[in-house]
């Protein structure tokens, strides 16, 4: 399953490029107002920590591979675990703001 999310995260941050690429295509970008600046901030740092959760999610799954973990040392997989829970909670916030609402 650690492969798998590792898949979708790469998908995920690939469609936020394509995402970005029709809108700025559109005419919308950081400097056109409030909606703009607001929406390319959060999904810009959302963007940034699913990167930093896919570099994650590698080396877990390099690491998983290698046989470096077991039963009783396994805190990289659970410290990644939490940290990803976290990443998908606030991507559910967000879009629920910036495409549910408007």
């Amino acid at each position: 399953s650690i492969s798998i999310t590792f898949i979708l995260g790469i998908i995920f941050l690939g469609m936020q490029v394509y995402d970005y690429g029709i809108l700025f295509s559109e005419g919308l970008t950081l400097g056109s107002g409030p909606f703009g600046t607001t929406y390319f901030t959060l999904t810009g740092f959302h963007g940034a920590h699913v990167f930093g959760g896919v570099l994650m999610l590698g080396v877990v799954l390099y690491r998983g591979m290698a046989g470096q973990f077991s039963a009783k040392h396994h805190d990289a997989v659970e410290a990644v675990s939490l940290y990803w829970h976290f990443v998908d909670v606030v991507w559910i916030l967000l879009f629920s703001i910036l495409y549910l609402l408007p």
